[in-house]
């Protein structure tokens, strides 16, 4: 992926050839090819997310025990799944988020991240729309309908893969190995989530992660362009 534009604003360029702050590091040539690109809008991951659950509602039809409703309200009360997903996702989020933005050993790692981001329209309250289709299509598909024919391994498995082009993994260098790895664990994590709880606090704990993980991201981007 590449830079985000925020609000449609310029990129300000400066006499040193390059914008730097807080160890992020960009040169003017990487921002003018990154402006160039077209933003990725909200609507693309809602449709995303309505054929996730398409092909989830297929797969469990052909393929499962139960109905994909039935699987939605089993577990713990509504309410317990919202609080523990809410709990295990900043739980996972902001220790995650102080470590790769802080830590100067992580700089190159929050610079990837960073890219992979960098096209999505994080404009407004866009972040939070993007992690709720995003929780919501993925879980329904990888937890809800794949994890109870496959297991915990294979669906976590095919949930890494599934982020193959966005995590641009066929030029693998140590931090998409990081991100990958990191994604691969996730989907374990979701797994017993969704075993242990249920699937909307699988949900709801891939939203929290991906809400505040976005909302840095976003802040971290516009530092880097008004720096």
């Amino acid at each position: 992926m590449s830079f985000m534009r925020v609000s449609d604003s310029r990129i300000t360029e400066k006499s040193s050839g390059s914008t730097s702050k807080g160890n992020l590091q960009f040169t003017h040539s990487q921002m003018d090819q990154i402006a160039q690109k077209p933003l990725i809008r909200v609507r693309r991951f809602w449709a995303l997310c309505a054929f996730a659950i398409a092909l989830a509602f297929v797969i469990n039809a052909v393929f499962g025990d139960g109905t994909l409703p039935t699987i939605l309200i089993e577990g713990q009360p509504i309410v317990a799944q919202i609080g523990w997903g809410v709990t295990f996702g900043l739980a996972i989020s902001v220790p995650s988020t102080v470590v790769v933005v802080f830590v100067p050993l992580f700089s190159s790692l929050r610079r990837q991240l960073l890219d992979l981001v960098s096209r999505l329209d994080l404009d407004a309250l866009n972040p939070l729309w993007i992690s709720l289709s995003a929780g919501i299509g993925e879980e329904v598909l990888f937890r809800g309908a794949l994890q109870p024919i496959l297991g915990i391994w294979w669906a976590s498995f095919i949930f890494t893969v599934a982020h193959f082009r966005s995590g641009q993994f066929h030029s693998m260098n140590w931090q998409k190995l990081v991100y990958a790895t990191s994604v691969f664990i996730a989907g374990l994590f979701l797994g017993y989530v969704f075993i242990e709880i249920g699937l909307i606090a699988a949900i709801v704990t891939h939203a929290t992660v991906d809400v505040v993980s976005l909302f840095t991201a976003r802040r971290l981007l516009r530092v880097s362009t008004y720096a």
